[in-house]
């Protein structure tokens, strides 16, 4: 009987033994939900190229998984162990990734550093890296751009109207429509106000984390007023503007209800089942300010081009690998010119190097994949990115701190109490102070 009970504990090792093998064996990647299929389909043609130019198979098993590029370093950091070789992330995520001593690896391979530094625009470059024990370290692989742009409805709204929201509302009037419905409140998907700059020289006095410190941040100049002034007369308009409703703005554009939404790529496709036929897509509209919006230095007559934040998606890889030089080797192909390319033909992901708009035939053809991808280029004139990969802090403190919150109430006027421009000034010092401490003032 001990005979036996030996040879079943002695089978059962070997299993276990057996599935940690098969466990070990895979080589996991996290892309964006929309690409899943896409990047399958690209690490299967790898994988077949290496094992025809090897004198040995492909050693890993590979499986690529949809995540939310949301949340992808928060799950990664939930447990490290189990979390993804590659994954995706917004490059604004970099912070918290990179904090105390790392939780993933610098890329090392100097092919694949030569290739970014090649491909890549300088605002690019500057927000891949991050600092570990007083070393700066490139840890992110460029392959997506992204900047948010405008969706309207073509049945109502002209070209021309559509290059700004003095235009969008008048074609709501004339309609009984709303101008705009907004995909969501954040300080993200809300930031159009905030980030919009004078026409005339792209100027600004708003400061995010300039230079990635902390203390950098900057919301009370005149022209911030200013703007926030005119958006809460464009939200507070029978026909203006409205936050997102229960309905959701799909059902919005749809039924005809607003005229318009700003929105990423990610929206492209519901935008497109809204409106069919009748959609159009835009660079975000200008604004002008009137007698009743000028404040201090922003005078009246003063033209603004709403802003975005104009960003990259990246590759990152687990620290701490075996196989980190597979992995960066993946990257090297998975970043290539050639798959960004065939990643905007499959799934309308924006190329992220720094010549895609004068060097990629596909976005100069007669198509509302390729307005999507010029009016996101052209916005990159009108955005910056996301300055918040410099420190974990940064992201929690802009988004998450109540600042958005903060804004919206402005632009809604909430119970009367930004009727003034010292009402308007006084929230806005609230909301530099969160910026910079995560508080506000006391």
């Amino acid at each position: 009987m001990k005979k036996v009970l030996l040879i079943l504990a002695l089978s059962f090792s070997v299993l276990l033994a057996t599935v940690g093998c098969n466990s070990d064996n895979t080589l996991k990647i996290w892309v964006g939900s929309e690409s899943e299929e896409f990047y399958t389909q690209k690490m299967a043609e790898y994988v077949t190229n290496y094992n025809n130019t090897h004198d040995e198979e492909f050693p890993y098993e590979v499986v690529v998984s949809g995540v939310d590029t949301g949340t992808a370093a928060s799950t990664y950091l939930d447990d490290t162990e189990a979390g993804a070789d590659i994954f995706t992330v917004a490059h604004d995520n970099l912070g918290k990734l990179v904090a105390g001593s790392s939780s993933i690896a610098p890329i090392t391979s100097t092919t694949l550093l030569a290739q970014i530094d090649a491909d890549n625009p300088e605002s690019f470059k500057a927000v891949i890296k991050g600092t570990v024990d007083g070393t700066t370290y490139t840890f992110g692989v460029p392959y997506i751009a992204q900047s948010l742009v405008l969706y309207y409805n073509t049945e109502y709204v002209t070209a021309e109207q559509a290059q700004s929201w003095e235009g969008i509302l008048t074609a709501a009037k004339t309609a009984d429509k709303q101008a705009l419905s907004l995909t969501g409140t954040d300080g993200y998907n809300n930031s159009f106000l905030l980030l919009a700059t004078d026409t005339s020289d792209h100027s600004t006095s708003l400061d995010l984390y300039v230079d990635g410190v902390q203390e950098n941040c900057f919301a009370t100049g005149d022209d911030t007023i200013a703007r926030l002034k005119w958006g809460q007369s464009f939200f507070l308009d029978a026909n203006g503007a409205k936050k997102p409703s229960e309905s959701g703005w799909e059902v919005e554009l749809s039924d005809g209800i607003s005229l318009s939404v700003i929105g990423g790529a990610w929206h492209f496709s519901a935008a497109q089942a809204a409106l069919g036929d009748n959609l159009g897509i835009t660079t975000l509209p200008t604004f002008t300010l009137t007698e009743d919006d000028a404040y201090g230095t922003a005078v009246a007559g003063t033209e603004y081009k709403s802003g975005s934040f104009a960003d990259t998606k990246m590759f990152v890889m687990k620290k701490g690998s075996d196989r980190a030089d597979y992995l960066q080797d993946i990257l090297l192909f998975l970043s290539s010119q050639d798959v960004q390319e065939a990643s905007f033909s499959a799934a309308q992901n924006l190329p992220a190097y720094k010549n895609a708009a004068t060097e990629f035939a596909a976005f100069q053809e007669d198509t509302l994949e390729a307005q999507l991808a010029s009016a996101q280029v052209e916005m990159f004139e009108w955005g910056i990115p996301q300055p918040f990969g410099f420190s974990s802090k940064y992201n929690t403190y802009f988004y998450s701190k109540g600042a958005p919150e903060l804004i919206l109430a402005i632009l809604e006027n909430a119970d009367n109490a930004y009727s003034t421009d010292q009402d308007i000034y006084n929230q806005m010092l609230e909301i530099e102070s969160i910026w910079k401490t995560g508080l506000k003032l006391d």
